[in-house]
């Protein structure tokens, strides 16, 4: 429970600076737009997926209607859908925007912001369309109806035998191999650009200087350490799918750990980025600056009076 916790209020309170900076105005960037629609997709993660497990662990049961089922299990899917593709999306932006300075990448850097907006409602439908069918093979845990073919999920059951037959399994996996594609291409291409900047800051310095990185470059390795993390992630979650979908009788410790490294990466995400976003560090050093000169203005107001 306190994990989930953990995660409903680093990802809430990084939604509500981030959306509070578009809403206002104020010193947007690009990459704002696509750490908007992580962290939400995050909360509903957690709330949708880790919120239930928390209370299964606690009280063994839960009984839910078919339409709650259904609208769960669809919003969990969607949701981690959105996840891999805003995670994509974030290691493809952050590529072009540390790329060379050529003719060819200097128009892509210059088109890519205008871009953001429009791929993120695409990721969006993409996302609502692709699992809309899935929840049509979803029940409650009380419908017992053809339950040799159905597979305990804990609070919810999954006709996983129909799912396989209509070919969903095939699409989502080419679904997702094609994101994880892209995000591993750009993920290469970042290592390579890094190492090729920490060459030429020890070629043009002396070897035992430790240069203080940059604030693009701080950003650019804590976006990697964030891909690497989903890809862990996202690999053991869905080592434990795969040995519920082939196994008859799923216990109750594969559904918990698939539901935690599910919730993994959507939990510590804000946080790596916490540490690493000159904005909220900024920030976080203003409301230092401000809680540090009350006591001196309190101070001066009683020594006024006295």
């Amino acid at each position: 429970m306190l994990w989930i916790i953990i995660g409903v209020f680093g990802n809430g309170l990084l939604l509500f600076f981030y959306g509070f900076n578009l809403v206002t105005g104020q010193r947007i960037r690009p990459i704002d737009i696509i750490f908007v629609n992580l962290f939400l997709s995050h909360i509903i993660m957690i709330l949708f997926r880790g919120v239930l497990t928390a209370i299964q662990v606690c009280f063994q049961k839960i009984i839910l209607s078919d339409t709650e089922c259904k609208i769960i299990f669809y919003l969990q899917r969607v949701a981690r859908g959105l996840s891999l593709c805003n995670t994509c999306l974030l290691s493809v932006f952050q590529a072009i925007i540390i790329s060379s300075n050529n003719p060819k990448w200097a128009k892509l850097k210059a088109k890519a912001p205008k871009y953001i907006v429009p791929l993120c409602v695409l990721m969006w439908v993409l996302n609502l369309l692709v699992d809309v069918i899935v929840p049509l093979h979803v029940t409650g845990p009380g419908n017992n109806t053809f339950s040799d073919l159905k597979k305990n999920l804990g609070y919810c059951s999954i006709d996983w035998h129909a799912v396989t037959a209509s070919n969903l399994v095939m699409w989502k996996t080419l679904y997702d191999v094609v994101f994880l594609g892209f995000m591993v291409i750009s993920c290469g291409y970042i290592i390579l650009v890094l190492f090729r900047h920490k060459w030429q800051v020890q070629h043009l310095h002396n070897t035992n200087v430790n240069p203080i990185p940059t604030t693009e470059t701080r950003a650019t390795k804590v976006i990697l350490l964030l891909m690497i993390t989903f890809v862990c992630s996202y690999s053991g979650s869905s080592i434990f799918v795969i040995i519920m979908e082939k196994s008859k009788d799923t216990s109750q410790w594969i559904m918990y750990m698939s539901a935690f490294l599910n919730s993994f990466y959507s939990t510590i995400s804000p946080f790596l980025l916490i540490s690493s976003d000159s904005q909220i560090l900024s920030c976080c050093n203003i409301f230092k600056r401000i809680k540090n000169s009350h006591p001196h203005s309190l101070k001066s107001q009683n020594t006024f009076k006295l």
